[in-house]
């Protein structure tokens, strides 16, 4: 007599009790409630803070629902897997009730996980909806299996199997990135691109951009609402601000964090992630510091460019192609000074390099004494320095020179004809020389030039159209733009002690290079040749001011604009409390931070923002004398892209003593934010004024739900403050 399936002692070890079974069934219909009961009020539900800590375990859960299902469709879909069909049946039922489960409740962390930002709405919807059909076409299997309609059954096992394929590939793409599968198959471009045809951007940043960072900034992952996979949006920043500040290391955010210790939370890449080479970082450094160029090719730039050296090792510069003789470093090495710098071309290349520095030390003598490297140099920078037309006879004798560098001298054109004989020069740059007329007839000799920059030379249309006509093979660029060929300075340093003062405030401006001019403005126009005052000593600021100060000086491009707000906050309460704590992620010095006097940057991370989203701005203000208030504001992070915006609605409390009933004073119904608004860190007015106030209690409220037009439309809103300031 043969023993029935049910009394196998190793079936009836290895399957679940039919009492255990009916209660992990109750289960999963209680998730289904509950799953969809989170659909259904996704965008109406505030999702306590403890709920997100499971939310983050979806990473983590969604393997076993991935293993248990595959596993139970296959013994399922093909029940001749075991010896008895039975048995392959019932082991695969109970393993479907346990992936049934287990997909519920990775769906349910999926859901609240999604409500944190960093995920593109449309890749994370279509990863959504995939796991919600897994987890209900696995609930709806479950129940069709007591039926013996084996059509149905295999073509369910044969639907829900691709959809579990389809969902866990939709969640790695977002993870990590749409070609992580297919990715070590791709050829490495770089590797075929050749010196003389790398771009600065495509080939030598954007690899290492691509490598470590656009895995956590993409289109379908958004950290800090930042994406990297585009140049525009990588320039255009996230929520924390500008990532990249070209000429500017110390406000690129990307520099900020790829520089802190490896353990610090806030360094990129994450803990977990490639790291960034020694390498890889001077080149993203030297990248911004050079302006952050991202059209151009490596050839183009200027020897004297911090990217220029770092770019050009990483392509081989082709020494076979050069028929001339490396220089020993010790010649390198003598014919480098103070002024002078002589470097090979690339670490393989017998080619030369030469930049001048220091325009006063200059001597056009000194161009002889390069005579030892005559043949090897292939680059000359002379920019800013004074050179004549009669001093470029001494260049005539680098019969090799490739790219010759003369912006910003007193070239006039004469002396252009020294160049006749160098056959092999491809790109003369002369932008900011006061060329005169006799220039065209030798510019027009130049046949070998590919590349020529006429910038601000003051030659007329007509001329360049007749030099164009005469060199139909060469680039030439005449117009007002900045070419990465020409200097530019940095912005000045602005410094002072506190961006909110009381009575007044001393302002220094400065520059590194001690013979520029410095201009600003207080109205906060933008300072050009016509509109600006010139700095001569200390500012003194004694109202709400906003200051924009560049840096201009003879044979040099203006600097960019550097800015800073100063705000007259006159009154501070003798004491105060904050009645409803922030967020913890922006929990700054708490509510110190109110009246601490210290501006807040446009940085998510900067520890003097005031984050409230799931609470008001309560703040409950003792004055020991009566105090008149004429004017009061907030100073809040305006940005709708990244959900920060001005509150809803302000109330304003008083009452004469501390067992009194406050009394409404003022109610403040602003405008919402509109769509096109910009973002921006700016003064909220709250139209309020009082005589002998002793006690005050401010009341701002977030925006409950955020209109339309945004795409978390219905979600709550931040608001954002680091300062109250009342004069």
């Amino acid at each position: 007599m043969t023993s029935s399936p049910e009394s196998s002692p190793s079936f009836s070890y290895l399957m679940l009790s039919n009492k255990l079974k009916a209660i992990l069934g109750q289960i999963v219909f209680a998730v289904n409630v509950f799953v969809l009961f989170l659909v259904l009020a996704e965008n109406r539900v505030l999702i306590p803070d403890w709920l997100h800590v499971f939310g983050r375990m979806h990473p983590l859960l969604l393997h076993f629902p991935i293993v248990l299902l595959l596993m139970a469709l296959l013994l399922i879909g093909i029940p001749d897997l075991l010896k008895n069909q039975e048995d392959s049946r019932m082991y695969g039922r109970d393993l479907l009730l346990l992936g049934t489960l287990t997909a519920g409740f990775t769906v349910i962390a999926g859901l609240l996980l999604s409500h944190e930002s960093g995920y593109e709405q449309d890749a994370l919807s279509w990863h959504k909806w995939t796991g919600l059909l897994v987890f209900w076409t696995s609930s709806l299997l479950y129940n069709f299996l007591q039926y013996p309609n084996r059509l149905l059954i295999k073509s369910s096992t044969a639907f829900l199997a691709l959809v579990v394929v389809l969902s866990g590939h939709l969640g790695a793409s977002i993870t990590h990135g749409e070609d992580f599968i297919t990715g070590p198959l791709k050829s490495d471009e770089q590797l075929t691109v050749s010196l003389e045809e790398a771009e600065v951007f495509a080939h030598v940043v954007y690899p290492i951009i691509e490598n470590k960072c656009v895995s956590c900034h993409k289109a379908s992952k958004q950290k800090g609402e930042l994406r990297m996979d585009q140049v525009e949006r990588l320039l255009k920043g996230g929520e924390s601000g500008p990532a990249i500040v070209p000429h500017d290391l110390e406000n690129s955010l990307m520099v900020q964090r790829i520089n802190l210790p490896q353990e610090d939370e806030e360094h990129m890449p994450p803990e977990g992630k490639p790291q960034l080479t020694a390498e890889e970082k001077s080149i993203l450094e030297a990248w911004i510091q050079s302006g952050a160029p991202v059209e151009g090719r490596v050839q183009e730039l200027s020897d004297s460019s911090s990217i220029y050296s770092l770019a050009v090792n990483k392509f081989s510069a082709q020494p076979a192609s050069y028929g001339f003789d490396e220089v020993s470093s010790a010649t390198l090495e003598e014919l480098t000074n103070f002024y002078r710098k002589v470097q090979p071309l690339g670490l393989e290349s017998p080619a030369v390099s030469v930049s001048y520095f220091g325009r006063a030390s200059f001597d056009p003598r000194s161009l002889e004494e390069l005579a030892p490297i005559h043949v090897q140099t292939v680059s000359i920078n002379l920019n800013n320095m004074p050179l004549e037309d009669s001093d470029l006879q001494s260049l005539a004798g680098f019969v090799n020179l490739e790219k010759l560098y003369l912006n910003f001298a007193s070239i006039q054109g004469e002396g252009l004809q020294y160049l006749k004989g160098l056959e092999k020069l491809q790109l003369l740059s002369l932008a900011g020389n006061p060329l005169q007329e006799a220039a065209l007839a030798q510019l027009a000799e130049l046949k070998s030039l590919k590349k020529l920059y006429l910038w601000n030379t003051g030659l007329s249309e007509s001329s360049l159209e007749e030099l164009r006509a005469a060199l139909p093979g060469t680039r030439i660029e005449s117009g007002t733009s900045v070419s990465e060929t020409i200097l530019r300075l940095n912005p000045p340093v602005i410094t002072f002690d506190r961006a909110f003062f009381r009575d007044k405030l001393n302002v220094q401006l400065s520059h590194p290079i001690g013979t520029t001019t410095i201009g600003y403005t207080l109205d906060g126009t933008e300072p050009d040749s016509s509109n600006h005052l010139v700095y001569t000593g200390p500012l003194e600021i004694d109202a709400d001011k906003t200051l924009k100060a560049r840096a201009f000086a003879d044979g040099w491009i203006g600097s960019k604009t550097a800015e800073a707000e100063f705000i007259q906050s006159t009154i501070v309460p003798d004491s105060f409390q904050m009645n409803y704590l922030p967020e913890d992620r922006h929990k700054g010095d708490g509510q110190e931070s109110l009246f601490d006097r210290k501006k807040a940057i446009p940085d998510g991370w900067n520890l003097n923002w005031l984050g409230f989203l799931n609470n008001p701005l309560e703040v409950e203000m003792d004055f020991d004398t009566p105090t008149t208030i004429n004017s009061m504001a907030l100073s809040i992070w305006q940005n709708g892209g990244a959900r920060f915006f001005p509150p809803s609605q302000v109330q304003l409390w008083t009452r004469d003593s501390p067992d009194q009933n406050w009394k409404l004073a003022k109610t403040y119904q602003p405008s919402p934010l509109a769509k096109d608004d910009p973002s921006l860190l700016r003064q909220f007015e709250i139209p309020f004024s009082a005589k002998d106030v002793r006690h005050l209690k401010l009341l701002a409220k977030p925006v409950e739900r955020m209109p339309a037009w945004h795409g978390a439309a219905g979600s709550k809103a931040w608001l954002m403050v680091d300062e109250i300031v009342i004069n």
